[in-house]
C-alpha cells in the first residue's frame, strides 16, 4: 500500500504534469495569431505590477490592480474572434469521422478546372471536424452527390445559388449559395483580397474546413486551410494538395500564407448578385 508521502508525491507529479499539458496545448492553439503580443503585453504589465508590490510603490500599485480588473473584461470584448476560436479547438470532436473520397477529389478538381479556364468565380467548402451547419442554414438545402458537371451548374453565370459558396459533406453537396464569414479588417491582408478569397480565409480561420476559391478575374485556383491561402494551382497541383490535406493530414506551409500580390490579381469585380456574396 501506497504510503502517504508517496501519494503526496505523485499528486504533485500529476498537478505539474497537467498544468505543462495546459501551458503547451494553449501555446499551439495561441502560436502564429495577434494574441501571441496580448499574452506578451499581459506578461509585461503583470511584472510590473509584482515589481510595485515588491517596491512598495503604493500609487502604481493602485493604478495596475484597478486597470487589471477592468481590463479582463476589456480583453474578452476586444479578442473575441480569437477567444471563440481557441474554445471551438478545444471542444472539437477527434474521433468524428470525416470521408472523402478519391472520387470526389477527382470530380471537383475537374469542376475546378474547368470553371478556371472559363474565370467562373467559385467557393466551396470540404467539411472537416467541425460542424458547419450554421453556415449551411444561410443558403439552400440540398442532398447530391459531387460531381463535375453540378458544381459547375451551381456557380455558372447568372445561375440562382452562383454568390454564395457551396457546403461539402461526406462526398454530398449539403447546402449552396451559403454566406461565409469574411476574415477581419484587423488582420492587415484583406485589402490584398476580394470578398471571395477573404470569405475562404474567414471560414478557414474559425474551422477546420477546406475551402477551395477560383478567382473570376484571373482564373486561378487557390485552396484556404487554417486561416492560410495556398497559391495558384494547377488541376494537378489541387489533386496533389488535396488528397495531403484531406489524407495525410498536412497542413498547408507557413511561407505560402497571404503571398504578396498586385491589385490587379487580387480585387475581382462585383457580380450581380446578392451584397457580401460576389466576389
Amino acid at each position: 500500500m501506497l504510503s502517504s508521502v508517496t501519494l503526496a508525491t505523485l499528486k504533485d507529479l500529476l498537478d505539474i504534469l497537467l498544468v505543462a499539458t495546459l501551458i503547451y496545448q494553449g501555446y499551439t492553439l495561441l502560436a502564429g495569431t495577434r494574441a501571441v503580443n496580448l499574452i506578451r503585453g499581459v506578461f509585461f504589465f503583470g511584472g510590473l505590477w509584482l515589481l510595485a508590490r515588491i517596491l512598495g510603490l503604493t500609487s502604481l500599485n493602485y493604478l495596475l490592480g484597478n486597470a487589471a480588473t477592468v481590463g479582463i473584461f476589456a480583453l474578452i470584448v476586444v479578442f473575441q474572434p480569437e477567444v471563440r476560436q481557441v474554445l471551438e479547438q478545444i471542444g472539437r470532436p477527434r474521433l468524428r469521422e470525416v470521408r472523402s473520397s478519391g472520387a470526389t477529389i477527382q470530380e471537383l478538381s475537374r469542376a475546378l478546372e474547368r470553371m478556371a479556364e472559363k474565370h467562373v468565380g467559385a467557393l466551396i467548402a470540404l467539411e472537416g471536424r467541425t460542424p458547419l451547419g450554421e453556415h449551411a442554414a444561410t443558403g439552400v438545402r440540398l442532398d447530391a452527390l459531387v460531381s463535375a458537371p453540378f458544381i459547375e451548374a451551381l456557380f455558372a453565370r447568372n445561375a440562382p445559388l452562383h454568390d454564395g459558396g457551396v457546403i461539402i459533406q461526406n462526398d454530398r453537396v449539403v447546402a449552396a449559395g451559403c454566406l461565409f464569414p469574411l476574415q477581419q479588417e484587423h488582420d492587415g491582408i484583406y485589402r490584398r483580397y476580394g470578398t471571395r478569397h477573404r470569405a475562404a480565409l474567414g471560414l478557414s480561420e474559425i474551422s477546420d474546413a477546406t475551402v477551395l476559391v477560383v478567382s473570376e478575374e484571373r482564373g486561378g485556383i487557390r485552396v484556404a486551410q487554417g486561416g492560410k491561402l495556398s497559391p495558384d494551382l494547377s488541376g494537378a497541383e489541387l489533386r496533389e494538395r488535396l488528397r495531403e490535406l484531406l489524407f495525410e493530414n498536412k497542413p498547408l506551409p507557413p511561407e505560402i500564407s497571404a503571398p504578396e500580390s498586385s491589385l490587379e490579381d487580387v480585387f475581382e469585380p462585383p457580380s450581380t448578385g446578392r451584397e457580401g456574396r460576389e466576389a
